[in-house]
């Protein structure tokens, strides 16, 4: 069931490049909330943007929801001037949450700010598995999360496009060896659509989930805005059969 309510804004922090954390007060929402879903926020004061933003919660504390994101337009960047105290107008929990998993060998990848729904799904998955985390970004400043993930006891490798922090390539490239010494490992990883893509191949000797963070329309399934094409044929609504899916099945 699709909760609408208003939150109330508790913490704005810039964390790396243009990319920003909110902690937003909102009981009704945090409580139902599961590691993969997301939230529509409206643009407050901005009757000229209609559509919610969706945006993947990043973790959940204490009646309290936070999320990371990169200011990429108008909307977001109103929503990064916020301050303590403004109340968003939120709908949510908005898509399914993750496949969890237990007993198993994970690894969860991270490209840019693609890391952050993955820190609220490596807290609950740590739980009942192994957990390392694979992040990467084009350059240090837009690593995100990472003393977070340290802070979970699970260990971290790092990768830069340009060197500037741990390994220096794509973090696609940095997986490999990772999971080439697992038994048998999953992989939930979140970041462009460039970087899931260049995970295909992977998913043909492992199972790997993909996290999908796409423009959306309605956020709800109704006006096939974000739908994806699927191997066996017709396409599926990242809004409502995802955003979270088995990279196996889908065309990109």
């Amino acid at each position: 069931m699709i909760n609408w309510s208003m939150g109330q804004v508790v913490e704005v922090a810039r964390v790396g490049a243009e990319i920003y954390s909110v902690w937003i007060s909102e009981r009704k929402i945090s409580r139902k909330v599961k590691p993969g879903q997301f939230i529509g926020v409206k643009v407050p004061e901005r009757d000229d943007l209609l559509l919610r933003r969706p945006f993947s919660v990043a973790d959940v504390k204490g009646g309290k929801m936070r999320i990371v994101f990169r200011v990429v337009g108008a909307g977001t960047a109103k929503l990064a001037h916020s301050k303590k105290g403004d109340r968003w107008d939120i709908i949510g929990p908005l898509g399914k949450p993750a496949p969890l998993v237990q007993n198993k060998s994970v690894v969860v990848c991270g490209g840019g700010v693609g890391a952050a729904p993955l820190f609220y799904l490596t807290r609950v998955l740590k739980e009942k598995n192994r957990v390392v985390a694979v992040l990467g970004a084009r350059r240090a400043a837009e690593l995100v999360m990472v003393s977070e993930f340290r802070q979970l006891g699970v260990k971290v490798y790092l990768t830069t496009e340009d060197g500037s922090k741990g390994i220096r390539g794509l973090v696609t490239e940095a997986l490999e060896p990772v999971i080439k010494v697992m038994e048998k490992p999953v992989v939930y990883a979140c970041g462009p659509e460039g970087m899931l893509k260049a995970l295909c191949p992977l998913s043909r000797k492992a199972k790997v989930w993909a996290f999908f963070e796409e423009r959306m329309g309605c956020g709800t399934g109704v006006c096939y805005g974000c739908a994806l094409p699927k191997k066996d044929g017709g396409y599926l609504r990242l809004c409502q059969d995802g955003p979270v899916v088995s990279l196996d099945e889908v065309v990109l």
